[in-house]
C-alpha cells in the first residue's frame, strides 16, 4: 500500500480498537495514551503491548509519520517492572515545510525538496524500567521513577521520567502527571545531532461505566539544542480527549491530541515554522492520535 494513503492506516487502527472494545470483559493499565501512571504489573505477570501513533500535518502540503512500538513487559516484583520495545516507523511527506520544500521529522536533509518522500524503516530498540516508590491505593499519592535507554542505527536516546498519581472517589477518578527529560542523538542523515527534550504531561480520567474510562490529556514539549537546557529551540502544547477500556486479560487506550496555541520559537529557523501560535518544522505536527492495546498473560 502506498504511504500516501496512510489515513487508511488510522481507520484500520481505530476500527480495530472499537472492535476489541465490543468484546466481553480487568487488565488494569494507564487510562491514557501518553501519560504514565504508577501502576505496575504484579510479580510474574507478562504483557504484550502494541502502540500505533500517527503524527499528521505540517504547515502546508502533506505529512504523515506512523510510529509503531511492540513491547513485552514483565513484573519482576509488585513494585518493579521491566520492558523491551521494538520501534519501527514510516513517513510520507510532500512540500510540507514553510518554504514549500519537502521535509519534517524522519525526512533526511538531502531529500529532494520538490518530490514526495516515503520510507518505512526500523528505528531502534528500547528497554524500560519502572519502580514504584509509593502506591496511590495505600499512600497519600503515588510516586514512581522510570528510565528508558534507546539504541538504533540513527537514533540514540536516554529518557528519565518522574510519575505522580492521585486517585479520588474510591478510585473512580484518576489524575496523573509526568515530568520527562530526554537526551537524544539523531542522524537523518549527515552528522549526528544532539538534542534535549523536556516534557510535562498530565491527564484526568473518570470511570463512567464498568471497564470504561474517559478523560483528557495535556502535553507541553520543550526542545533544546545540544545536551542540557542552555539553548532553547521550541515549545509546543497539545490537549485532547482520551478513552480507555480494560477487561480481565486485555485493554485499549485511544487519545487524540491536536496542537493548540501558545507555542514558542527561540531560533531563527524555528520562527519560520511558527504560525498562529503553533510550531511545525521538525518539532511538532498539527495533531497526534495514539492507539495502545495490551494483552496480559
Amino acid at each position: 500500500m502506498p504511504l500516501h494513503r496512510s489515513p487508511k492506516h488510522l481507520c484500520l487502527a481505530v476500527s480495530f480498537g472499537l472492535t476489541i472494545a465490543s468484546l466481553p470483559g480487568h487488565a488494569s493499565d494507564s487510562p491514557f495514551g501518553y501519560v504514565y501512571t504508577t501502576d505496575t504489573h504484579p510479580k510474574g505477570q507478562w504483557e504484550v503491548e502494541q502502540w500505533i501513533t500517527n503524527r499528521h500535518g505540517k504547515l502546508r502540503g502533506d505529512y504523515d509519520a506512523w510510529l509503531y512500538r511492540t513491547e513485552l513487559e514483565y513484573g519482576i516484583s509488585n513494585e518493579f517492572q521491566a520492558s523491551l520495545y521494538a520501534n519501527y516507523n514510516s513517513v510520507n511527506a510532500f512540500r510540507s515545510k514553510a518554504d514549500g520544500a519537502t521535509g519534517g521529522t524522519f525526512v533526511p536533509d538531502d531529500a529532494d525538496p520538490d518530490a514526495r518522500y516515503q520510507k518505512r524503516f526500523f528505528d531502534s530498540a528500547s528497554a524500560e524500567l519502572i519502580y514504584r516508590l509509593l502506591s496511590p491505593y495505600k499512600d497519600p499519592i503515588g510516586l514512581a521513577i522510570y528510565i528508558e535507554p534507546t539504541y538504533g542505527p540513527k537514533h540514540r536516546e536516554l529518557e528519565a521520567k518522574l510519575i505522580l498519581q492521585k486517585n479520588f472517589l474510591e478510585d473512580q477518578l484518576v489524575w496523573a502527571a509526568n515530568l520527562t527529560a530526554a537526551l537524544e542523538r539523531e542522524k537523518f542523515p549527515g552528522e549526528w545531532e544532539k538534542e534535549t527534550e523536556l516534557e510535562f504531561t498530565t491527564g484526568l480520567a473518570y470511570r463512567f461505566a464498568p471497564n470504561w474510562h474517559a478523560g483528557g490529556e495535556f502535553r507541553h514539549l520543550r526542545k533544546y539544542e545540544g545536551y542540557g537546557f542552555g539553548t532553547r529551540e521550541t515549545a509546543a502544547n497539545f490537549v485532547g480527549p482520551a478513552v480507555h477500556y480494560d477487561s480481565k486479560s486485555w485493554w485499549a487506550s485511544l487519545t487524540y491530541l491536536p496542537q493548540i496555541g501558545g507555542a514558542k520559537a527561540y531560533t531563527e529557523e524555528a520562527r519560520e515554522e511558527l504560525v498562529n501560535g503553533r510550531i511545525y518544522g521538525e518539532t511538532a505536527e498539527r495533531r497526534e492520535i495514539r492507539l495502545k492495546v495490551g494483552i496480559t498473560f
